[in-house]
């Protein structure tokens, strides 16, 4: 089961700035999923995870509120 951290309810740029602290002690290869709703995660957490080599994945949004899932490459 991958690790879950639900930031509904709050506003940029708190659930990237909330997840860039769960990220840094992440092991590498691990995969965590970050929930939000606020409009602006999308472009968010795909520039943060361009800019500080994470993987990322889109992997839903149901009625406003969007699912990450990201990891740190191994290499």
């Amino acid at each position: 089961m991958l690790e879950e951290h639900d930031f509904t309810g709050l506003k940029c740029p708190l659930p990237v700035l909330k997840a860039k602290r769960v990220l840094k002690n992440l092991a590498k290869g691990k995969k965590v999923v970050f929930i939000s709703d606020d409009p602006a995660s999308p472009i968010d957490f795909i520039h943060f995870s361009k800019n500080q080599g994470y993987e990322i994945s889109i992997t839903s949004t149901t009625m406003g509120v969007h699912y990450f899932t990201m990891f740190k490459n191994e290499t």
